[in-house]
């Protein structure tokens, strides 16, 4: 996972379609296919996660846009959807939840540093053409930063073990963090943290007042700081001004009119195959361009799925979802069950704005934490039993000895 990421960070250095980008597809695949391979972790239950692996190759050449574009999109997608069979393996030979902490907590640091980095060395380009940038963690790419926080939010509630100076390590990043996220304006990145924590609080009440206690010195530390990030706060909104302007969505925000162009094109094509397989296999630009008027691809991955896979696509990947996400979750212990739905609550609020599909940074990141929690069993401590004293095993005063006959 921390391949992703740090891959990610650096992925801006060279031209896209050229040799070194053909290590952000293959080497992953490549290491996937291995671990399930070396470690025998694909199962009968699986049949699901064969069937979209086809049924998406086989539209890759049957059904393709740009065949390139096409191509890696597909295979960021299989990938992604792969990582269900490792944290499946993976999380069922382990306390996933407690083992994957210092690597979370790596990634809690280093995605703010590197904020702070590609700022100060002016990385990247600042998003929507204000005066931050997130370096080539950009767009769709920082939806790992709710994900990773609200990991360490949980550590920082729920486990004891760790001392006072590693949870003042946490809080900081975690304020940190979510300043970014502010700075950064990513309503989907906001709403993933927001409505992960509702959940997170509804599941596990008892820490309700733990909460109200870390989120108080949170917007303390955020009211202090202000100063420091007022300006590329105020930059960031005049560029975004369109996201406060809720009452006029239906005829400015794209997200909600690529939907309505999807549905009167489905309404009115007299091509019967492309309602059941799609149109062009993750290849929207024409689409982009006929209706926006530049090359802006479906960014809603339901809509994005509709208009590549039809309506099998959508059938294969609901019972894909269904499957290994809904069947089966009463089994799980309560510990993983308040980590793992808000984790799925996160999902689903993806799905909607996108971009799941073709992102490397979270979407592998995402569907592996929540197959590894649900297939994850905490460890029991094995405590001695203590024997107490009795007539039965009190040492005898006078042991038995052997009669010779």
């Amino acid at each position: 996972m921390v391949f992703y990421l740090v891959f990610d960070m650096f992925d801006g250095f060279y031209k896209d379609l050229k040799v070194f980008a053909a290590i952000r597809y293959v080497l992953p695949l490549v290491m996937v296919i291995a671990y399930i391979i070396a470690n025998k972790a694909f199962r009968k239950g699986d049949w699901i996660f064969m069937l979209i692996t086809v049924y998406v190759t086989a539209l890759l050449f049957f059904n393709p846009g740009n065949f390139m574009l096409s191509a890696k999109t597909a295979f960021a997608l299989i990938i992604s959807l792969s990582m269900v069979l490792v944290g499946n393996f993976f999380g069922s030979k382990r306390d996933f939840i407690k083992e994957f902490e210092p690597y979370n907590r790596f990634m809690l640091i280093a995605i703010p540093l590197y904020l702070i980095m590609a700022n100060v060395l002016h990385i990247g380009e600042a998003a929507y053409g204000g005066g931050f940038s997130t370096g080539f963690l950009d767009t769709s790419r920082m939806y790992i930063a709710p994900i990773v926080v609200f990991m360490s939010i949980h550590y920082v509630l729920e486990n004891k073990r760790s001392n006072l100076f590693i949870k003042s390590v946490d809080i900081f990043f975690i304020t940190l963090s979510v300043i970014l996220l502010v700075v950064i304006t990513r309503r989907t990145s906001i709403g993933m943290l927001a409505l992960g924590i509702l959940t997170y609080v509804l599941l596990n009440r008892k820490i309700f007042f733990k909460i109200i206690i870390v989120f108080t010195v949170l917007a303390g530390i955020m009211v202090l700081a202000y100063p420091l990030y007022e300006a590329p706060l105020n930059a960031q909104l005049a560029e975004r001004e369109r996201i406060t302007e809720v009452e006029n969505y239906s005829e400015t925000e794209p997200r909600f009119m690529e939907t309505i162009y999807l549905f009167k094109h489905f309404k009115t094509s007299e091509d019967p195959s492309e309602l059941f397989f799609g149109i062009q296999l993750f290849d929207t630009i024409d689409f982009g361009i006929k209706h926006f008027g530049y090359g802006r691809s479906i960014h809603s991955d339901i809509n994005m799925l509709f208009y590549s896979t039809g309506l099998v696509g959508m059938v294969l990947f609901l019972i894909f979802f269904i499957h290994y996400f809904i069947i089966g979750n009463n089994k799980m212990n309560k510990e993983n069950q308040q980590v793992f739905y808000p984790l799925l609550v996160m999902l689903l609020i993806v799905l909607v704005p996108g971009r799941f599909i073709g992102t490397f940074t979270f979407a592998p990141l995402l569907i592996f934490l929540l197959s590894a929690v649900k297939a994850s069993k905490p460890k029991k401590l094995n405590r001695p039993i203590p024997v107490k004293k009795s007539l039965v095993n009190r040492p005898t005063k006078y042991p038995l000895r052997p009669i010779n006959a």
